[in-house]
């Protein structure tokens, strides 16, 4: 089956998408943004956090309550 990787580094924000062609059409198979692991297992296996594509770390969320 053909797949697609999709990778997205705009606004500093590392994504990773992975489609397989189905009947015609691409669909989502795996996605994953920076701090979250990207796996896929088709058409091979691999695993990534997405933030590693630019040598950083994962941007911290805001704690809540404001500033």
């Amino acid at each position: 089956m053909p797949f697609f990787l999709r990778v997205d580094l705009r606004d500093r924000v590392p994504t990773i998408a992975l489609f397989e062609l189905f009947e015609g059409e691409y669909r989502p198979v795996a996605a994953a943004a920076a701090g979250t692991p990207f796996v896929m297992k088709e058409p091979f296996a691999f695993t990534i956090d997405p933030a590693e594509l630019l040598g950083e770390e994962a941007p911290a969320e805001e704690p809540d309550g404001g500033e």
